[in-house]
């Protein structure tokens, strides 16, 4: 799978760079004049670059919800993950996340950008209890739902864009970048465990804040700009760099392909769609110190304690708005907002699917 994954990464990398190398020269050049089609949707990061000595500075509030579980591209209930083999004692029923996104921007060159990226998550995972297991019900006060809570600053990315081509309103640009562990990977909450009632225990994965590993972040990017619309092209992705974080476990690489295209109505406001292909690998490892089965009667305990439910690939819509202030004192601010809706899921064992992901943000270039 890692050598498919290097050979997709490859492949579009070649074709953004033929594309790049025989553009048409009637387009317009995307420096020469800010439009609200400048940019791509919000979510989409390391998407454009700076001429020197340009800064950028922004703020995104991100929410995610997911709800139901999934098998594959087959919706599930709480009922039908109890009832698969081996079976599980507790399935996540909901989980939301907030994230806050600060970042930075500051070109030392027209070639080359540098930009960092920190954050603060706040997560809450929602579980149902089998209600076979009526001593783990006991344990959690006799009701068949509990929550989990996580919150804190996540991993910290720095990263470079190399522009490699800027002619005629096309451009092009390769991006290299490293995520820090910052985010703790160390976060308890209570949970109900048979005959102790409820005690802290280390969560799964999907709550911690950040990786445990360092993690390489490469991506290429083509975008161009034409008298009334514009488009865009990046592939990315996320190599792990270490076999195994502090607590035995190591994310999976992840590959994603994202199109986009925007129309300005007006000098100030334009529309935005795309698509984005996503795949990610399973987790590697045995979760330390997270509470694993067989539990009691021969079922497992959470499905987000087992490598085996991660990963998996999808495709989502992307719909978005960008307003740009061109002129006066306002010049240089972007407000934006997006929305992600999947239109397919096909993920590996158990897993909570995702139903939307909202994207808010504020720019301010000089």
């Amino acid at each position: 799978m890692k050598n498919f994954f290097e050979l997709k990464i490859l492949l579009i990398a070649t074709t953004i760079v033929a594309q790049a190398d025989h553009a048409p020269a009637s387009a317009t050049n995307h420096h020469s004049a800010p439009r609200a089609d400048g940019h791509a949707p919000i979510s989409i990061m390391a998407e454009h670059t700076h001429g020197k000595d340009e800064w950028m500075v922004s703020y995104r509030f991100m929410r995610m919800q997911m709800e139901g579980m999934r098998n594959g591209t087959d919706t599930l209930s709480s009922s039908e993950v109890f009832a698969a083999g081996p079976g599980y004692v507790v399935a996540p029923e909901e989980m939301s996340m907030q994230m806050h996104m600060l970042g930075a921007m500051y070109a030392p060159t027209n070639q080359l950008t540098l930009m960092l990226m920190a954050n603060y998550l706040d997560s809450d995972m929602d579980h149902r209890i089998n209600p076979e297991v009526g001593m783990l019900i006991n344990a959690n006060g006799g009701t068949e739902t509990f929550t989990t809570s996580s919150r804190g600053i996540g991993d910290t990315k720095i990263s470079g864009l190399y522009q490699f081509h800027n002619d005629n309103g096309l451009t092009a640009h390769l991006g290299l970048g490293l995520s820090l562990p910052t985010g703790s990977i160390d976060e308890e909450d209570e949970i109900p465990v048979m005959g102790q009632g409820r005690v802290r225990s280390v969560l799964p994965a999907p709550m911690q804040l950040g990786s445990g590993t360092f993690d390489l972040l490469p991506s290429i990017t083509l975008r161009r700009e034409l008298a009334s619309w514009s488009y865009g092209i990046q592939a990315s992705g996320v190599v792990r760099l270490e076999d195994e974080n502090d607590r035995n476990y190591r994310l999976g690489h992840e590959c994603k392909v994202i199109s986009w295209a925007g129309v300005p109505l007006a000098d100030w406001i334009s529309l935005e769609g795309g698509l984005q292909y996503a795949w990610s690998g399973e987790l590697q490892g045995d979760q330390k110190d997270v509470n694993q089965g067989p539990a009691m009667m021969g079922r497992n305990t959470v499905t987000t304690a087992y490598d085996e439910n991660y990963g998996g690939e999808s495709l989502e819509a992307i719909l978005g708005v960008n307003l740009l202030a061109p002129a006066g004192q306002w010049r240089g601010h972007r407000l934006a907002i997006d929305l992600r809706l999947p239109l397919y899921r096909d993920l590996n064992g158990y897993q909570l699917e995702t139903d939307y992901v909202c994207t808010l943000g504020w720019q301010k270039a000089w």
